[in-house]
């Protein structure tokens, strides 16, 4: 899978492509950054911007709708 180059387990590749798919991109963006905190050992506001960056690239639309929906709500 082209995502492992950045050095994510095909495991959490296989369920962020799941959650993202179902419509659950932000328990994907959690399950992400506690990887991120737990195994890389960075910081949480580093990588709150990189789950970002992340789902930006991997899965435009989804984030996309998420935001959409988030805004609705405010």
């Amino acid at each position: 899978m082209e995502q492992n180059k950045i050095g994510l387990s095909d495991d959490l590749v296989i369920l962020l492509n799941r959650l993202a798919l179902n419509g659950d991109i932000r328990m994907a963006g959690h399950v992400l950054q506690a990887y991120i905190i737990r195994f890389w050992k960075m910081e949480k506001d580093v990588t709150t911007r990189f789950v970002i960056l992340y789902f930006e690239k991997h899965y435009p639309k989804q984030l996309q709708r998420y935001l959409k929906k988030r805004r609705q709500r405010n």
